[in-house]
């Protein structure tokens, strides 16, 4: 079974350190890694990169001084490597060869992101979305920002003078709000997206730690601080239950939208014996919108079987729509034929799609809205039925 990379990317001044808890050493991959509920969907792996303060070393000159002062002073430093804090969109370019990599054997990447790796990770997305990385053709299915500075935060102002990153993390510093609004814009073509604010945050403001306030970001509070944010000290936390449950819907999504993908194949299921194709067959429908009928009825099925509680619900509401559709349609028959009345109900079905018929749950497409007409059909009796002189009798009668 293909299987989600996990990436989780951490913040300015970040590194392994950042996902583990000070008190009892819990790893937040580790905790996600170990959850039953996800751990056969999912590998996780942490993305590193160089980020500090001030940084004495990061150049030519840093190391020459540290050479200088062994050779006069008698001194045995270890000579550093030469690293130097990245821009966003720098560290964004790094990220996506790591990913050329890490992600290989896998079919899908979820981010989540803590801080400044928040923006690193919504770089990257809309990076992807546009196309401009060819040799990562697998989906991102899922972005869940900690703390990020979405929109600035007022203490880079200080540090901006001697650090690059503080400089891109001022409020409105041209590259990133050129970033947030764009993300923003995105908003329909985004992958499932959480938002998570940290409530005693030193460093993110309340209207920072979302894009914004007038599209519908999920977003929720946790009585945490900017650097707690991302430490849980066990399954029990609440900020791993957050974070794993958001984990747990997009995964959820991502294998139904698979579904969405699964073909139908019509000798292996015929379905002949159904009643919605009794029906349809004793009122002489024709035999391709018969096949669309049998192969809309597949999806709905198949979509059915593993949809959740909560989504259910959200079905009966539509169920309620579409029969009312098909009253509509079926009683203005007039000199119609059984085919005609048919396809124009399918045709309004597809029509009304991303209107009137639009759910809140996301995988669901016109296909799955003409199987519901026909799983309601599929019932031994007269509610959605296309001949009035068909009868309960005659199609028992072609059960049998």
């Amino acid at each position: 079974m293909s299987k989600t990379l996990v990436v989780m990317i951490h913040g300015l001044t970040g590194g392994g350190r950042t996902w583990i808890n000070d008190e009892n050493g819990a790893s937040f991959s580790e905790l996600l890694q170990a959850d039953s509920k996800i751990s056969d969907q999912i590998d996780v792996i942490e993305f590193d990169y160089f980020t500090k303060i001030v940084n004495l070393t990061q150049n030519v000159l840093g190391s020459s001084f540290v050479g200088l002062i062994n050779k006069y002073t008698g001194s045995f430093f270890n000579k550093p490597k030469i690293r130097k804090n990245s821009s966003i969109n720098s560290l964004t370019n790094s990220l996506a060869t790591f990913l050329e990599v890490e992600s290989a054997n896998y079919d899908s990447i979820v981010f989540i992101c803590h801080s400044m790796g928040g923006l690193i990770g919504k770089n990257f997305i809309l990076n992807h979305m546009a196309e401009e990385y060819e040799d990562i053709q697998i989906p991102v299915i899922g972005y869940i920002s900690l703390a990020t500075p979405h929109r600035g935060s007022f203490p880079a102002v200080i540090l901006g003078p001697i650090n690059v990153n503080a400089r891109e993390l001022q409020p409105l510093n041209e590259d990133m709000t050129t970033l947030n609004d764009l993300w923003v814009e995105s908003f329909d073509d985004l992958p499932k997206s959480y938002y998570v604010e940290a409530l005693h945050d030193e460093c993110v403001g309340k209207l920072s730690a979302t894009p914004n306030t007038v599209k519908k970001f999920k977003s929720k509070t946790l009585q945490v601080s900017h650097s707690e944010i991302c430490k849980p000290s066990s399954s029990k936390d609440l900020t791993y239950k957050v974070v794993s449950k958001y984990l747990e819907e997009i995964l959820h999504t991502h294998r139904q939208k698979k579904l969405t993908q699964v073909e139908y194949e019509s000798d292996v299921h015929s379905y002949d014996k159904e009643i919605f194709v009794i029906k349809m067959v004793l009122a002489s429908v024709e035999e391709r919108l018969i096949e669309d009928a049998k192969e809309s009825f597949f999806h709905a099925e198949l979509i059915m079987k593993s949809a959740k509680k909560n989504e259910l619900e959200v079905f009966k509401e539509l169920r309620s729509k579409i029969i009312s559709l098909y009253r509509t349609y079926s009683s203005c028959k007039g000199v119609k034929s059984n085919s005609e009345v048919v396809k124009e109900i399918h045709s309004k079905i597809v029509e009304l799609d991303k209107s009137s018929l639009d759910c809140l749950v996301e995988y669901l497409n016109f296909l799955h809205k003409k199987g519901i007409l026909h799983q309601e059909s599929n019932r031994l009796n007269l509610d959605v039925n296309w001949c009035d002189s068909v009868s309960i009798d005659s199609i028992e009668n072609e059960v049998r």
